[in-house]
């Protein structure tokens, strides 16, 4: 005797799906000049492509971390796809990418999808050193 077929009902998968609400505001071509080169404060930068699955993992780190450090430092995410000069200007041949800078100047850099740790652990030393 076949059995009934079975209805199998399929539920979006949150790892794919784009976040919502942000904490880390999206930087363009247009917007990087004045929000990371001549940022008041360190500045964090998450590159991404929108099709990247573990780059989705950082966005929720990187939120996180941007709720954590709000007025110390600013965390920004650029699609790699969408402004590639950007990209290249920084040499990001793989996503996820985490890059830091301070007074303007890409001073650290953390690749791949890591615990929040590892990035704390950057962020916590391009805080302690030299002051703006």
């Amino acid at each position: 005797m076949d059995s009934p077929p079975v209805s199998v009902q399929s539920k979006p998968n949150p790892l794919f799906s784009m976040r919502h609400p942000s904490k880390a505001t999206v930087v363009t071509g247009q917007s990087w000049s004045t929000s990371v080169l001549d940022g008041k404060i360190p500045v964090l930068v998450e590159f991404y492509t929108s099709w990247c699955g573990p780059c989705q993992m950082v966005h929720r780190v990187i939120d996180e971390i941007a709720a954590e450090y709000a007025g110390k430092v600013n965390c920004y995410v650029l699609n790699a796809d969408k402004d590639p000069r950007i990209a290249e200007e920084y040499d990001i041949k793989a996503v996820p990418i985490v890059v830091l800078f301070k007074n303007g100047e890409k001073c650290e850099s953390v690749v791949g999808t890591m615990p929040k740790e590892f990035y704390v652990a950057a962020i916590e030393r391009m805080l302690q050193s030299s002051s703006y």
